[in-house]
């Protein structure tokens, strides 16, 4: 075969082709890199509000142990009526807050007749 022949039957990308390919790519990784940072702000965002949420119902409790130094804990503790009433005020490190009250009452014991 000439060298003609085996030229025209050969192709393949252009260097504009090849260009445009890669500058296509590069926009579609930076908005799925954007993309995956959103969702893990999100992701770290609920795991706090969830801990946050678990740690004043533990710190409800009559008999809690204190949290890490990170949080900041507001505990304020009343009795009226033989009951106790809690009410906690946590911060987390990131800056969310949560409110949460209990009211403790003992049980009675009913006496058999």
């Amino acid at each position: 075969m000439p060298v003609a022949t085996v030229k025209s039957l050969q192709r393949g990308f252009s260097l504009v082709e090849v260009l445009c390919a890669m500058a296509l790519f590069s926009v579609v990784m930076l908005a799925l890199l954007g993309y995956h940072r959103a969702l893990q702000q999100g992701f770290q965002s609920q795991w706090q509000f969830r801990q946050l949420w678990r740690l004043a119902v533990e710190m409800s409790e009559p008999e809690s142990p204190l949290p890490t130094d990170e949080w900041k804990v507001s505990r304020q503790q009343t009795s009226e009526a033989g009951c106790v009433s809690i009410a906690i005020t946590i911060t987390s490190p990131g800056g969310r807050t949560g409110q949460l009250s209990r009211l403790h009452c003992p049980q009675k014991e009913k006496s058999q007749e």
